[in-house]
């Protein structure tokens, strides 16, 4: 069965390596080597200091929700069999967020719950970042 949900352009090339990085199931992000500025979404220059040059860093791939939405209509065909389905922000111990779907129920999705980074392998080419809810022990 073929994947029919949108997928990333991981050939764009401010992209590309946050896109290599969770095909091998790492979570990597954008950092200002003059500054040291986390960035998120990735860009070709910093925002804080304007240096034209980053590097990638792998961070702990968890976090918590600092916010969420749950979708009752599907905005594209590919999505019409997973509703309801929750989309969260999820804020890194670095203080960046970063946005992804969340795979938990609805009813059981808070902010403030920590959830940890789930890879999935959605094609040969293509791992896309999703969140799951950290259960406590």
């Amino acid at each position: 069965m073929s994947y029919t949900k949108p997928l990333p352009d991981i050939a764009e090339p401010v992209m590309a390596p946050f896109w290599s990085a969770a095909r091998q199931h790492r979570l990597s992000i954008q950092r200002c080597p003059s500054c040291h500025a986390y960035r998120w979404p990735p860009l070709p220059s910093c925002p804080e200091c304007l240096d034209v040059s980053s590097q990638w860093i792998d961070i702990p791939a968890e976090g918590v929700i600092w916010s969420y939405v749950v979708y009752h209509r599907a905005f594209h065909p590919g999505f019409e069999d997973d509703i309801p389905y929750v989309v969260g922000v999820i804020e890194l111990e670095s203080g960046v967020r970063i946005e992804g779907a969340i795979v938990d129920r609805p009813g059981d999705v808070e902010v403030g719950k920590r959830v940890i980074a789930l890879f999935d392998d959605v094609t040969p080419e293509v791992t896309l970042l999703k969140w799951q809810l950290v259960v406590p022990d």
